[in-house]
């Protein structure tokens, strides 16, 4: 019997109908190369988390043929906001009616936890906290520390942590992710408000995407307190899906 996986991709950055291509960022051919790969690694049966920066469209009348890219590749999809996802409704009637051709795509972190096969996947978008250091700037660099940001996004962080946790108890067989945009611990290992309420929550990995070119060395990549941090932005992961966990 096929092993179910659970892999990730951050930071596509599709075009978009504005048709922003990647090649000033040295990306050349993108999105082909990742096309490629993960049409060879992920099978229909297993699941994805697209970890935020999915698209340059502003608009949800931009984003129609990057989701189409999306949901043409094999897997089961979990997506995050990223920064950089404008065209994210807030609106939860309007967010659904957006996806819902996109059959694939089968879960948005937003404000709750999502179960996809045997994973139970929570998260936020996150933001960069007090504790990170000086990272490269520009548009593909780091947005700056905001106290108002860490504190609104630790509170969706915890709205999604409880349903988790709630849906966790029912079912204690289920694989704990944890699934965030902006890298929630730094190369220097200091706790941020982000790393403690993950960390309390105790999943086996977190994923993280958002950090670039000379950027990408400033996440912490590894294990702490029990947990495995992986930074899978698509330059950072050689523009091919992670592998994080896989079940028999």
């Amino acid at each position: 019997m096929r092993q179910v996986k659970l892999f990730a991709i951050g930071d596509t950055h599709l075009p978009s109908t504005r048709n922003k291509d990647m090649d000033r960022f040295g990306w050349s051919g993108h999105p082909g190369p990742l096309q490629k790969a993960w049409d060879e690694k992920v099978g229909p049966d297993d699941a994805i988390i697209v970890a935020g920066d999915i698209s340059w469209a502003t608009r949800s009348t931009e984003v129609l043929d990057d989701l189409a890219w999306l949901d043409a590749r094999p897997g089961k999809k979990v997506l995050v906001k990223g920064n950089h996802d404008y065209w994210w409704p807030d609106s939860g009637p309007k967010r659904k009616a957006l996806l819902e051709p996109f059959r694939s795509i089968v879960g948005v972190i937003h404000n709750c936890a999502v179960e996809v096969g045997p994973f139970l996947i929570a998260g936020a978008r996150l933001w960069t906290t007090p504790e990170a250091p000086e990272m490269p700037g520009g548009e593909m660099g780091d947005e700056e520390a905001s106290t108002d940001y860490v504190t609104r996004e630790s509170g969706r962080l915890t709205l999604s942590l409880d349903d988790a946790r709630a849906r966790h108890a029912k079912n204690p067989a289920l694989r704990k992710v944890a699934a965030v945009h902006f890298p929630p611990l730094y190369a220097n290992a200091a706790p941020t408000a982000f790393s403690t309420l993950l960390e309390a929550w105790k999943p086996e990995v977190c994923v993280y995407g958002h950090l670039h070119g000379p950027g990408i060395g400033c996440g912490f990549v590894g294990e702490r307190e029990a947990v495995r941090y992986v930074l899978a932005s698509c330059d950072a992961a050689g523009f091919s899906p992670v592998l994080l966990l896989d079940v028999p």
